[in-house]
């Protein structure tokens, strides 16, 4: 699964949350910091229960690739934000 030319991955995805799966969409992009040399990312899942609630350790999958996540807050409009320090469950690379 990759990024557009644009770098933002937009896809169906897995979100693990205390041993339990749920199918969401996911809108991510990211950034190198120059201050860490880390890759941060960011962005939006669609569609995860109400009952998922920010700061609980989870994690999310795209494809074959499983990455730790932090569930950051839910925006007004019901999405879940979420963010992760590292590489991203998606390739960065454009296909």
């Amino acid at each position: 699964m990759n990024a557009d030319d644009s770098g933002v991955f937009d896809g169906d995805a897995e979100l693990d949350v205390a041993g339990v799966r749920c199918p969401v969409r996911v809108r991510l992009a990211g950034h190198l910091s120059p201050i860490d040399g880390q890759y941060h990312w960011q962005g939006l899942a669609y569609g995860a229960p109400e009952t998922v609630t920010p700061g609980t350790p989870a994690q999310l999958a795209i494809g074959n690739r499983s990455v730790t996540v932090r569930l950051v807050e839910r925006v007004p409009s019901g999405q879940l934000m979420v963010s992760g320090v590292g590489s991203p469950p998606y390739d960065l690379l454009p296909a």
